[in-house]
Order: C-alpha cells, then structure tokens, then sequence
C-alpha cells in the first residue's frame, strides 16, 4: 500500500492549504518521498516525490517560475507545494493552466506552515506503511517458503503471488517450458521474442528495479525476471500487466521473494526427482545383477516406476568410448579418469525414450559407472533388425545430444523370458567385452553371435591350453613390443588369405620380400612352421585363446 496525495492534505497541517489543480488525482498519485526545493531542479527531484517550495529564485518572474515548475512536472513529482506571501504572492494564471492541462497537482500553503512540519507528517506516514508493508513482506516470504517446504505444487504458487500483485504470472523451466501461471504464453513468448531483440531496462532509482527487463507494446507491458540457484539458471519468472502499470517497491519485493520461491521450487523438485532416479537406478541394477528382492519389493517398486515386469526384455549395454575427449573442462571425472556418466544421465535417457517411442517398445533404463544399460521390451520375438532400428534411432538422438561420443554396444539374447534380467544382462555384459577386444570400439556385438568366442574362453581356463598359448605367443608379443612389427596381425591376414603370399602383402600394404621376412621370423620365434597343418593349428588356436583376453602375461 501506498501514501497517496490525498492522504497527505488530509492532515490538519494543510487545513488552510488551497488545492489548486489536480483535484482528480489526490487518490491516485502516490507519494514516497518528500524534499524542499527551489529552482533550479537539474536533476534532485525524483519520480513519486511530493516538492515543497517557497519559488524563492523566481521572484516576480513568471516565466522563471512556469520553467521550474515545468522541470519538477518532467521530474515526475507526484505533487507541489508552494509556500507564498513571501517570495511568490499569488501563484500566476499561466502556471495554474500548465497544470491543469497536464492534471498535476499543485498545493498554494499559507507562509507560517512550516516546512519542517510538513517533512516531519509525511516521514512519519511513510515511515508507518514502510512498517506495515514489512511485516506483510515478512507474511508473504514466510508464507512462499512454507509451500516450498510443504510440496504445493508451483501453480499453487504462482495462484498465491498473482493475488499478491492482482497482475497475471507465467513461470518457465530452463527449456523455456511455461509450467505455471495464467499469463496466456503465446502473449508472452511474442513479447519476450521482441525483448530479446530490443530490450529495455527499467530505469529507476531503486537498484532492485533496474535489475528487472521490461518491455512495454501497445496496451501491455512484459516484465521478466531470471530465475537463479547456486547451480545456475533455472528458469524466467514474468509478469503481465497493462503498460502503464509500474512496479513499486513493495510489489518488487513480492517479485524478488516469488523469483526465489521458484528457485527453492525448482532446486527442490529438482532433488526429489534425483532422488526417485537413484531409487530407479539402484533397482533396476539390483534386477539386472540378480540381488534376492522379495515377491513384494518387487511387485511395489515397478508399481511406483510404472514398470511392467510381466513383459519379455532383452539387454543392451551401451559404452561411451570417446568419453573424456569429448566433455567439457568441467565434466567431473570417476576414479578411473573418466567424465562421470550420471552427468549425461538425462540426455541418454531421453535419446532412449525417443526411439523406444518410434519403435513402440517399453524400455527400462539404468546406468553403472560408465556402462549404459538397457533393457528392451522383447514381445513378439525381437529379431536383430529391431533392435539395429531401435540403436540406430538411440545414436541418430545421441548425435544431437552427445556430439561427439560414439558407442559401442553388447546385446543379449532373445528369448530369455520373462523376469530373466539377470541372465539377459551377462549375455549382454558378456557380448559387449568380446566385442571391443575382438572386433574393436564402435560396434554392435549379439551374444549369439559369441559362440566360438565363449568356447575359447572356457578353454582359456584350461592350465594346459594356457601355458600352450603363452609359449606360443609370448614371443611374439614380447618382438611386436621392441620392434613394432605386429607379427600377430600379420600372421592372422595371412591365414585368413589361406597362405596366399601376393593377397596378404596387398592387405598389409607390405613388399612382398618384406612379408616373407616376417613369415620367417614367425616360424623361428614360435618353433612352428607354417606349412603343416598341426603347427599352423596351434599358432591359430592360441592366437584366438590369446585375443579373447583371459590369459595375461605375468
């Protein structure tokens, strides 16, 4: 609430003040300040100040006194009062018609009305609404941090501040989604469209106000306010009003407090939301891992996650392999030097939902430090072509999300039945590894495409087969180490051309001469020879043992 004009006149100091013009306005105009001034003005009165004045330095002079009055009108003082029968005796005719024409008040004060008195009435009214107007601003926090605290919803909110303020509100997310208020969004977007091209900020002497944007067009005004947490932006806060309306102290600081109610909303929401996804994560992990829940654990957390184990699923894990090159300097790290994947939780989950949708399959999805994983709904027999257009769709997303990083992918086997997490997750797990150390980074790897290479793992843990293949490998790894020869490469080209010398050396980019000198050095490090068909075998079997990766040297 304000102290408006009328109020002040009101008073038994002014009982035998004359109101000269403005008559219409003593309600409306409102007063915030009161100053003694004489000519000239320059630049000392200010916007909503009630001026007192004896026109001292316009002494008989009506032109000098019109040009004062006309600065202390431009100054957007809400009133004057001239004190006369000293310097000025009778205010002049064309001075009451400027006046009139421009509905400003001016007040004619008998010369024994002290000044002091004056100043002392109105300091002691604004004083008094200052005092008022902060136990209701106290109110009013009080109240915005209490729904904060209980869980209203943020239209709860935003209902609460528009009465407060009697002007329609509109809240928006950091993707520029409006979430609450009545403000027509359309309304707002254009006007905030045109503020971004020509903003204007609200001058005013009150710091706080010239924080605010503000755009007037037409009939309306756009006001808009950033929302901020100690994490960064989370949203705009706007009001819309007619454009004539001005923000005044107290509805600023309505504002501010409704700024960081949104913010402690936002921050809030934001941690209970982080909050259900770790309970999300851990328990699917906790499926996917095989850990005993009971029958009811189960049956309420994919109740509360909308879950629907009743469905046939089949594992995909996803492994980011440029990872750290392409974070930014602030990426945090996990232990082993890597960007930590939670970061880009949310964007993975939404490129995982986005093709979960166009191929119209369920999807459940966790992640454990820097694997992705993922399990899809696999009713009416998924074949590999599915599930190549549900990964195609993933990496088309991720491109836009995640420029930069490519994945690598293992993918379970189908037909693993219902409720079988666990075992569809090994498979999973278990293609993912075979493929990166034997096809490479980047690829996709179907567990039932694996079979020789689980058959070379099992013998892997064999004593005899593992000291065969170390005897007959370690040389040559042990020459490629020194001399960068990568004799095992090219002795599996040259077994894949079956022998053939001339095709081998065209695949390895080699002279001839220069491939028989390695061939050579083969037999002679590996006591083998590379025409008979027993030798040929063991070096072939324990190179494959050997690239499985289950036998290190020691």
């Amino acid at each position: 609430m304000l102290l408006s004009v009328g109020e002040i006149i009101d008073s038994t100091l002014f009982e035998n003040a004359i109101l000269k013009t403005g008559e219409q306005t003593i309600t409306d105009k409102s007063v915030e300040w009161v100053s003694v001034m004489e000519s000239p003005v320059e630049n000392f009165v200010r916007e909503n100040e009630f001026v007192l004045s004896t026109g001292i330095g316009c002494h008989e002079n009506t032109g000098e006194l019109l040009s004062f009055i006309k600065d202390v009108y431009d100054s957007g003082a809400s009133a004057l009062a001239i004190a006369t029968g000293r310097y000025i005796f009778e205010i002049p005719e064309e001075v009451i018609q400027f006046a009139i024409d421009r509905n400003f008040i001016i007040i004619e004060l008998p010369w024994e009305i002290r000044f002091a008195d004056i100043v002392h009435e109105v300091m002691t009214k604004l004083n008094e609404l200052k005092q008022n107007e902060t136990t209701r601003f106290k109110e009013i926090q009080h109240q915005l941090i209490q729904k904060v605290l209980e869980g209203r919803t943020l239209e709860h909110i935003t209902d609460y501040i528009e009465q407060e303020l009697g002007e329609s509100v509109l809240v928006c997310n950091e993707k520029k989604e409006p979430i609450a208020g009545s403000a027509n969004p359309n309304d707002v977007f254009a006007l905030w469209d045109q503020m971004k091209m020509r903003t204007s900020i609200n001058s005013s002497h009150y710091p706080k106000h010239t924080e605010i944007q503000k755009l007037d067009s037409g009939s309306v005004q756009l006001i808009h306010l950033n929302i901020q947490s100690d994490v960064g932006h989370k949203g705009d806060f706007f009001i819309l009003s007619d454009s004539d309306k001005r923000l005044n102290e107290h509805e600023l600081m309505i504002a501010e407090q409704a700024v960081v109610a949104a913010a402690l909303w936002f921050s809030r929401n934001s941690a209970v939301i982080e909050a259900e996804s770790r309970m999300q994560n851990e328990f699917l992990l906790g499926l996917a891992k095989g850990e005993t829940m009971s029958e009811e654990h189960v049956a309420s957390h994919a109740e509360f996650f909308r879950y629907n184990l009743d469905l046939p699923y089949l594992c995909i894990i996803g492994f980011p392999e440029n990872l750290k090159d392409s974070a930014g300097h602030d990426a945090g790290l996990n232990e082993s030097g890597r960007p930590r994947l939670d970061r880009m939780s949310i964007y993975i989950k939404e490129g995982l939902l986005y093709a979960g949708e166009n191929v119209q399959r369920q999807i459940l999805f966790a992640h454990e430090h820097d694997k992705v994983i993922v399990f899809l709904e696999a009713s009416n027999k998924v074949t590999a072509d599915a599930v190549n257009q549900f990964l195609d769709l993933v990496e088309r997303r991720f491109t836009h999300l995640l420029p930069g990083i490519s994945f690598s992918w293992g993918i379970g086997m189908d037909g693993d039945g219902i409720r079988n997490f666990a075992d569809s997750f090994q498979k999973a797990k278990a293609a993912l590894e075979m493929g990166r150390s034997q096809r490479g980074i980047g690829k996709r790897t179907y567990f039932d495409e694996t079979q020789i290479n689980r058959l070379l793992l099992n013998l892997a843990g064999n004593e005899e087969v593992r000291d065969i293949t170390l005897s007959t490998v370690s040389p040559l790894v042990e020459y490629d180490e020194k001399r960068e020869m990568d004799l095992i490469k090219t002795f599996v080209t040259y077994n894949n051309n079956n022998g053939n010398v001339s095709q081998t050396a065209r695949e390895l980019n080699l002279h001839r001469q220069s491939l028989l000198y390695r061939l050579r050095k083969i037999e002679s490090l590996t006591n083998l020879s590379l025409v008979d068909p027993d030798d040929l075998f063991i070096l072939n079997f324990s190179i494959k043992v050997w690239s499985t990766g289950a036998i290190k040297r020691t």
